[in-house]
């Protein structure tokens, strides 16, 4: 087996047909390859419209269907189709994973593929996202201390004195090894995946993918953005993340705490927490100075306050998904 494509629907089950449709597509250019999707325990329907979308469009054993029966976040999703992948007589060399609302670009898993085949010494590598509103992003350095503080600060003068530590790399340009890439399509080396213990359970919604390469990286492989392996994305289709006129979800707190604190310790996340902060206290007074328009999240700096005040202590948070979970069995 070539490359076991792995997408994780939850209540997007037009779009996750749409993806597996243009993932055929791209497969069919590896050979012996197949889809996995993972029904996250939508609860809304999607499960059936899955289902029915197999028979419409004969996807048969090129597509293998799984009801998780349990939505237990996006990296307990991804894992359910990575172990699926895991158990077949042949298990895949790579596994591919892809949000149900992206699309890859033509020749895009092909030139990942190609590459890792390349190069054993990389686990990961991953595309350029392009975004439905124009905008697009490639690659990343890890979160830190000062990175924190220029994310929320919002000035010029701040984010250009400190531009080696902003989070989001300038488009390289070019393939080259960075700290972690988007998790909407990276490609990961089975083996290295199998190594690591596949993705933390425990990051219910973001940050699951800078862990996984933080991890893969600390275990020797490399972490690469590749050039020219595009995809298109609609953007925080299932989780509303989009929409900056709500409010921060509790589970991204809880995700961000967890990475720090895992792999930097308590004091470190709570420093992190300080200058996250004072960089968003630095842009509200900014913004009254220079009569701009906020454009950070309601109750973002009360909301933040709150969760490091009442986590300061607590070590690195847990899933708040129910620990009851199922056994997990294709259907088609």
């Amino acid at each position: 087996m070539n490359v076991a494509a792995i997408v994780v629907n939850y209540r997007t089950a037009e779009a996750a047909v749409d993806a597996v449709q243009a993932l055929l597509i791209e497969l069919d250019r590896l050979g012996d390859s197949r889809v996995v999707l993972v029904d996250n325990e939508s609860g809304d329907g999607s499960l059936e419209r899955l289902r029915e979308a197999a028979r419409v469009h004969d996807w048969g054993s090129r597509v293998v269907l799984i009801p998780s029966g349990f939505n237990g976040g996006y990296g307990y999703g991804i894992n359910v189709g990575a172990k699926e992948a895991m158990s077949w007589p042949t298990a895949p060399r790579y596994l591919y994973i892809i949000n149900p609302d992206a699309t890859p670009l033509p020749g895009a898993i092909d030139r990942l593929v190609r590459f890792m085949d390349e190069n054993p010494a990389v686990g990961v590598t991953g595309s350029t996202v392009h975004n439905d509103d124009g905008s697009f992003v490639s690659a990343f350095r890890f979160p830190s201390l000062l990175s924190e503080f220029e994310s929320n600060a919002n000035l010029g003068v701040i984010s250009r004195l400190l531009a080696k530590h902003r989070v989001a790399l300038q488009p390289p340009g070019q393939t080259l090894a960075v700290d972690w890439v988007p998790g909407t399509s990276m490609l990961i080396r089975n083996p290295a995946f199998a190594q690591i213990g596949l993705f933390d359970e425990d990051f219910f919604l973001y940050f699951e993918e800078i862990d996984l390469c933080k991890r893969i990286r600390d275990a020797g492989y490399g972490v690469y953005f590749v050039e020219g392996a595009g995809v298109k994305h609609i953007g925080s289709l299932a989780t509303g993340m989009g929409d900056e006129t709500k409010r921060m979800p509790g589970y991204w707190f809880a995700a961000r705490r967890r990475y720090f604190v895992k792999h930097h310790g308590r004091l470190y996340a709570a420093a992190c927490d300080a200058a996250l902060l004072g960089g968003h206290v630095l842009r509200k007074a900014a913004d009254r100075v220079l009569s701009r328009e906020s454009n950070s999240r309601p109750h973002f700096g009360r909301d933040l306050l709150r969760y490091a005040l009442a986590h300061v202590a607590a070590p690195a948070p847990l899933s708040a998904a129910p620990k009851a979970k199922p056994e997990h069995g294709a259907a088609g």
